[in-house]
């Protein structure tokens, strides 16, 4: 089981740098990195609604799995408003040129801020190799959908940045590679002796992070672009997981 999870975090890592990658080998213009965006947050908010929230649910009452959610949920947003932008694809909206070329001063922010996201990618990854009875599948395809944009916005952030190929390539690996870090903490920590409803509160902390990504990948794009596009690429994502999560698991 270890080895299936260590393979699995190594895969969301891939999906990241193969997104970073896209950006050196075709142009992507705001309209087709929208919808990667809004499909990958649907992913996400999927795996949240069809997978952890329920799981939890079996072994905590409704207020621990609501305090849960909004811990997860209130890291996020804290980490994102006080600190830098906990995930560069679900902000991308927010990122203004100014920023953009003020990135070499920002970029230890928002890398520490990526390392807690990725560390609990992989907790997440760990707890549906683990300790779920159903969503295996789901979470994984969730989080290795969303690698995807997340890599290659982190990207464009750099390069805009005038960073070099080889260094942006090397800084998103090494980011993303926290993911695998916390999916062995992840393993470490559900496989031992502790309460079902410690683990029920951890995985809706993670469940509370994953909303807070979903919403604030899309929101921003809907006051200003492409709402159509937003909306059916979001609900598309939702879609892929509820299909994983009735089919595969």
């Amino acid at each position: 089981m270890l080895t299936e999870i260590v393979i699995k975090s190594f895969v969301a890592v891939i999906s990241s740098v193969s997104g970073a990658g896209l950006l050196f080998t075709m142009k992507l213009d705001h309209r087709k990195l929208c919808s990667l965006i809004s499909f990958s947050a649907g992913a996400l908010l999927g795996a949240a609604a069809f997978t952890l929230i329920p799981e939890s649910y079996h072994s905590i009452s409704l207020v621990g799995l609501v305090l849960g959610v909004i811990s997860g949920y209130m890291l996020f947003w804290f980490i994102t408003k006080y600190y830098s932008h906990v995930c560069p694809a679900c902000s991308a909206s927010h990122f203004d040129e100014q920023t953009t070329k003020k990135f070499s001063e920002i970029v230890l922010a928002l890398l520490t801020a990526l390392s807690i996201h990725s560390f609990l990618d992989g907790m997440a990854i760990s707890s549906g190799g683990v300790n779920l009875a159903h969503g295996n599948n789901s979470i994984f395809i969730a989080i290795a959908t969303h690698k995807f944009p997340e890599g290659l916005a982190l990207a464009a952030l750099m390069y805009s940045a005038n960073y070099k190929k080889g260094k942006i390539l090397l800084y998103v690996f090494l980011v993303e590679m926290v993911t695998v870090l916390g999916a062995l903490f992840g393993n470490f920590i559900f496989r031992s002796n502790i309460s079902p409803a410690i683990m029920g509160i951890v995985m809706a902390h993670i469940a509370g992070g994953f909303v807070f990504l979903a919403f604030h990948a899309v929101f921003g794009e809907l006051l200003k672009n492409h709402r159509n596009l937003v909306l059916i690429s979001f609900g598309l994502g939702l879609l892929l997981i509820l299909s994983v999560f009735l089919m595969l698991d």
